[in-house]
């Protein structure tokens, strides 16, 4: 099955190959830089259009980078006006300038744009993006014509990313391993269970688009072994009052709402919003256990339900003021509020090697469980000697508290007069989690030469857990049998950076170096305490070349670090099942990963070819190891590996609108290879995954589209087991009215109900097959309506306003 696999995969590389040979011809080159002419900082992600001097018909287009510099590659020989624009500044052109030959290059200078409102009566431009676009150090997914971009959630929008595997869980991983999980180019708020729910609640209105950073640069933090999913939201601001507000509501039992408002009056900016989303969810899993230790072997089966109901809202406001020259301030605070209530229902029924029921019981729980979370901001920004040279900080806090109270009754039916294991009769669990973070970042950027740029910087970052557990078991008339637990987690971090950027002619090169230091304690509440003090640098390099007529090449190269949570290092039972325990493991290691990847791209005017082998080798690798006692008790622990290699590569090719209709196709396969020689040969092996992707998106008429999407994942092998195949289909309608003020969209998730999920894991002490039966079929019906003219937010770092060059201009 797996030769098949390969060879499907090889079939289909050697397919899509010749759509190179719809790259353009070779052609001149035209360069500049634009900068706001009251202040002379740089306009990050302005428009610079090549037009012809004799009839104004676009030729080519680029988005300026961060330094506000454009180069436009391809251009055949004779006279162009060169006209920059961008939102809230008076467009500007230059004379028509010669380009004598296709190996000329022509540099226009610096384009100052006046600042003023743009009137826009009687002017109608319209951009056509590509769905994926091909950056300097990153690929680019732009969101809006996803259909779940109105009314869905950033994990829906996620699932549609080509390079993305998310889990029923809503887990995202990254060619096998978990990415780093940004907001506007900062980490995401919270971590594991709780960004996994922040995620499926947060709004994909409010996604503008998503940016896969594979091996990012010394200037990102080292955490993240996969690199970063930076998620960037649509911007806030307007000249004046703007603002949007939004409805949904779905046949599952989700429904939301929220709006923001933006206020922009000379140099203070005003923005905020708030939303409250309402879920339910109903599953059902079944396990069937068999255990290889007891003698004779014996059978355990597991059947759960459950009906989870949560209410998750969030508000945040910002403001921004500009003074002197060339300097802003900025303050941010944000809140997160969820709370959700649980009825589980668990029957298990013991059973002998003839898989005749021995004993059988029922576990119901209810709980409850509420999360806040808060972070406030604030930093400022200064720029020197005319946009030359950049200095910022930024001081964050977060606090994150969290409760959960769950109650647990076992119902007894014995089945035959021989029970041997009488679980309590009820559990009461109350847990509370706080914790609590405050970093520091500074960063200095200046010019290295024309085309080159030098950045250094600081963070410090202080964080600290502590968790409070208490367990009452009411065995019958007995008094209640209390077992307090818990942890405390502190870490804290001090690193610098340095980045060198150049361009030399058609090659761009950069380098980069972070150095840092770890304290990390985890505590138990017996006085045991596990120290881990260690030192790492964390090199990285991105080379880029232009081979022109829209072919581009980028190796680059990245070593990351991945920490383990406080959840996976603490030693205490977390489950109430006494059939199934949950340790953590204080001992385990932080993962290093070094990684390689290779991105090459063509684009033509049919669309985008672009083919991404990868390499990437894990020391200390983590794998989550069941085994299970003579009692049929199994229990679940982290352990450290030797090493895991993998490598692999993706291929995409992405269409560019044909008589309304575009799209893209991917399909992708890597191979892991696992040395667990330190724990047993058994865990060691390899494994295939392989994948495919498609996107279809058509303009049915000039306000109707129509997208549909879907994914699917054959079966593969893990660590003591296998997992089964995936399939994800999706189908949304738009209607858009009110001169695009508004939109109707209709989305409908697995149409066919064809997603599901099955497990198996085996090893000396057990097998057992598992599967679950959630359906992630639904429709969804939402409403978005906005009103005023959102311009770039000047508060966003200058690293994450990436140039999109896959802009076309009608």
């Amino acid at each position: 099955m797996h030769r098949k696999w390969q060879w499907s995969l090889v079939v289909a590389l050697i397919a899509m190959v010749p759509a190179a040979a719809f790259a353009q011809g070779e052609g001149g080159v035209i360069r500049g830089t634009v900068v706001a002419g009251d202040s002379g900082r740089p306009l990050v992600a302005a428009s610079v259009v090549v037009r012809s001097a004799a009839d104004s018909t676009a030729v080519a287009s680029e988005l300026t980078d961060a330094s506000g510099a454009f180069r436009i590659a391809g251009i055949r020989p004779g006279r162009y006006v060169v006209e920059a624009t961008f939102l809230g500044y008076a467009p500007f052109a230059t004379p028509a300038v010669a380009l004598a030959s296709s190996s000329d290059t022509i540099d226009v200078g610096t384009l100052r744009l006046s600042l003023g409102a743009i009137a826009l009566e009687g002017v109608v431009v319209e951009t056509e993006r590509a769905p994926v676009r091909f950056a300097a150090d990153r690929t680019i997914y732009g969101v809006e014509a996803m259909p779940v971009a109105s009314g869905g959630t950033a994990t829906d929008v996620l699932r549609s990313i080509p390079e993305l595997e998310v889990d029923i869980e809503g887990a995202v991983t990254l060619r096998g391993s978990t990415p780093e999980i940004y907001l506007n180019g900062r980490p995401a708020p919270m971590e594991g269970e709780a960004l996994r729910v922040f995620l499926q609640q947060f709004p994909a209105d409010r996604i503008e688009r998503v940016e896969v950073i594979s091996n990012p640069s010394a200037r990102y933090d080292a955490e993240g072994s996969a690199g970063i999913v930076n998620i960037v939201l649509k911007d806030d601001v307007d000249l004046g009052l703007s603002g949007s507000v939004f409805a949904n509501g779905g046949s599952r039992g989700n429904v939301g709402g929220g709006g923001r408002l933006a206020y922009q009056r000379g140099r203070l900016t005003l923005f905020g919003g708030s939303f409250l989303r309402y879920s339910d969810q109903k599953t059902s899993t079944f396990d069937l256990r068999q255990n290889l230790v007891a003698e004779p072997t014996t059978f355990l089966r597991q059947d759960a339900r459950s009906d989870r109901t949560g209410l998750w809202g969030s508000a945040d406001l910002t403001a921004q003021l500009e003074f002197g020259e060339r300097a802003m301030v900025w303050a941010e605070a944000q809140i997160y509020d969820s709370g959700s209530d649980g009825e589980h229902s668990m029957t298990t029924t013991h059973m002998d090697a003839d898989l005749q029921p021995t004993e059988q019981y029922d576990r119901l729980s209810a709980s409850e469980s509420r999360r806040l979370t808060a972070d406030v901001s604030t930093g400022f920004r200064k720029t020197f000697e005319s946009s030359r040279h950049e200095l910022s900080a930024e001081l964050e806090y977060r606090s994150g508290d969290e409760d959960e109270d769950e109650r647990v009754e076992t119902q007894m039916d014995f089945v035959t007069d021989a029970a041997t294991l009488v679980p309590p009769e009820l559990t009461l669990e109350d847990v509370a989690n706080e914790q609590r973070e405050t970093s520091l970042k500074v960063d200095y950027t200046r010019p290295w030469g024309e085309d080159g740029r030098i950045e250094l910087g600081y963070r410090g970052d202080i964080e600290d857990v502590e968790n409070d557990r208490l367990l009452r078991l009411f065995t019958g008339a007995a008094d209640p049998s209390e077992t307090p637990s818990g942890f405390a987690h502190h870490e804290m971090f001090n690193s610098v950076y340095l980045t060198m950027s150049r361009r030399l002619g058609d090659l761009g090169v950069q380098l980069g170096l972070r150095a840092e230091r770890a304290d990390t304690r985890f505590e138990l509440p017996s006085g045991e305490s596990f120290e881990n003090d260690y030192a790492s640098l964390f090199p990285s390099a991105n080379i880029s070349y232009d081979l022109g007529g829209g072919r581009r090449l980028r190796l680059s190269y990245s070593r990351r670090i991945r920490r383990p949570s406080p959840r996976i290092l603490n030693p205490i039972n977390e489950s109430t099942d006494p059939l199934n325990r949950y340790v953590g493991n204080p001992d385990i290691a932080p993962q290093y990963a070094h990684s390689v990847s290779l991105d090459a791209s063509w684009t033509g005017p049919l669309g985008t070819l672009r083919i991404s082998p990868y390499y990437r080798r894990s020391v200390d690798d983590w794998a989550q190891i069941k085994r299970v006692d003579a009692d049929g008790v199994s229990t679940v622990t982290w352990e450290n590996i030797a090493s895991t290699a993998s490598y692999g590569t993706s291929v995409t090719l992405s269409f560019r609108p044909i008589h309304g209709w575009s799209g893209f196709v991917g399909v992708s396969g890597d191979r892991e290879e696992r040395d667990a020689s330190n724990l047993a040969y058994d865990y060691s092996g390899s494994s295939l995954r392989l994948s495919a992707h498609g996107n279809i998106a058509a303009r049915l008429t000039p306000s109707l589209s129509l997208q549909t999407m879907v994914f699917y994942s054959p079966p593969r092998d893990v660590p003591q087991g296998r997992v089964s195949s995936r399939i994800m289909t999706h189908v949304g309608l738009r209607q858009r009215f009110w001169d695009d003020r508004a939109s109707l969209n209709l989305a409908i998730t697995d149409p066919f109900d064809w997603f599901d999920t099955s497990f198996e894991t085996r090893d000396p002490t057990h097998v057992q097959v598992g599967s679950s039966d959630y359906s992630m079929r639904s429709v969804r019906l939402s409403f978005s309506y906005s009103f005023g003219r959102p311009p770039e937010d000047a508060r966003r770092p200058a690293e994450e306003m990436e140039p999109e060059p896959e802009i076309r201009i009608r």
